[in-house]
């Protein structure tokens, strides 16, 4: 029997996914930013700390409710097309934001910009299937986090200041950010590309309801997205109302917050290419996530109980390195057994409809436990908690049957 050549994949392959990923983590960058404007939105819009909780998780509830059906129905489409329609929806989704003149219509604005981007997960999933092969999924997801902690935490940074500049409108903010979001879409028009992966060509391609049934029946895809659950409950109460705690508990400006916390993203995301190159090669997956669970629950704690400046700034880099677990967690659907691209990409988007669910719920929970207890602290405290899902998921995961499965 003749050997089979090895696939080649073509060094324009980290041209299109490095493009796709900075347009995706923009689009993240608009939602975390959410809460360096809403001191300025609930002043102009009289939000209740519920309508404030309300408005931080929305931009999720699509996700939750339609990640599933719509992964099925976009994953028929070409990646390329559905991009760069999602991101022009994204686009007109924070001009209707920065319009609203009423709470529900923000709300509207919100929730539609959630959509838009769930709508997009599907490609990423069949383009990295089409580009990148398996032993290399983690590296991608580890640039993802790169390129997350970069752009989410510059935007961090730089929210307060074009805040400032723009005398508090968070109107001109959000717009500003509209225009921004547009230059990627044309970017992403102009660099995008697809190809055919010569492993998929003789694969029968899955239709109905059994590319659901194939994506939804493994195991390990429900631990792993409970596993991010947990974590960004965590995550989303904090963006949204941690900059709040520290201006009224502690009298730290919007501007240092946003960088405080724009450390720990910026750490996270660097440090995830470094963990998944320690996590791929060690072999000890589930060792890291539980370290890094049980860091981040300290140091979530630490940033609610001190109002230090130098110590916040150490807690946040703690945080940050916590953070590094996600390419571990992300990579789980691209190496369950016998995936085929259409239920790939529902099992991708699953995993991220279910951070979805965590950054969705951290800001509703926060939201309402603040009006429970009248502590903002004290809910705060309680959603550090949370972040236990990780040492669950660590302990669960059966890592090494995805290495057999990666090395076969």
């Amino acid at each position: 029997m003749i050997p089979q050549a090895p696939i080649s994949y073509s060094r324009y392959r980290w041209v299109v996914m490095g493009v796709w990923l900075y347009s995706s983590v923009s689009s993240f960058m608009v939602l975390n930013t959410l809460g360096i404007l809403l001191p300025a939105i609930s002043a102009d819009l009289d939000l209740s700390p519920s309508q404030q909780g309300l408005l931080g998780s929305a931009s999720h509830w699509g996700n939750i409710a339609l990640a599933i059906p719509l992964s099925w129905a976009t994953s028929r489409l070409p990646p390329k097309w559905l991009t760069a329609a999602t991101l022009t929806m994204a686009t007109g989704c924070l001009f209707l934001q920065s319009w609203a003149p009423v709470f529900i219509l923000l709300l509207a604005g919100r929730l539609l910009f959630g959509i838009s981007n769930i709508a997009q997960m599907p490609a990423r999933a069949l383009l990295t299937r089409q580009w990148f092969p398996a032993r290399e999924v983690i590296y991608l997801n580890g640039l993802s986090n790169v390129f997350f902690g970069l752009v989410v935490g510059g935007g961090l940074v730089m929210a307060p200041v074009i805040l400032d500049l723009t005398d508090g409108d968070w109107r001109m903010t959000l717009r500003i950010f509209g225009l921004y979001l547009a230059g990627i879409t044309v970017l992403w028009t102009v660099l995008g590309r697809e190809r055919t992966n010569d492993a998929d060509k003789d694969v029968v391609t899955s239709q109905g309801l059994d590319v659901l049934k194939g994506a939804l029946a493994h195991r390990d895809l429900w631990i792993g997205g409970l596993g991010f659950v947990g974590a960004t409950i965590s995550f989303g109460a904090f963006l949204a109302f941690y900059p709040t705690l520290m201006l009224e508990e502690y009298d730290i400006s919007l501007r240092l917050t946003g960088g405080i916390l724009a450390l720990g993203v910026i750490v996270g995301g660097i440090g995830g290419m470094g963990i998944a190159w320690a996590a791929s090669t060690s072999g000890r997956e589930k060792n890291f996530l539980q370290v890094l669970g049980l860091l981040m629950i300290g140091s979530n704690l630490g940033m609610v109980l001190t109002g230090s400046v130098p110590a916040l700034f150490v807690l946040s880099f703690f945080n940050g390195v916590a953070w590094a677990f996600f390419p571990i967690l992300v990579t789980v659907p691209f190496h369950l057994p016998g995936l085929r691209p259409r239920e790939l990409a529902v099992a991708f988007a699953f995993t991220m409809m279910m951070t979805s669910v965590g950054t969705s719920l951290g800001p509703l929970l926060t939201g309402f436990l603040q009006e429970a207890f009248d502590d903002l602290k004290l809910a705060l405290f309680v959603i550090s908690f949370t972040s236990v899902s990780l040492i669950l998921a660590g302990s669960t995961l059966r890592f090494g049957a995805q290495r057999q499965m990666i090395g076969s």
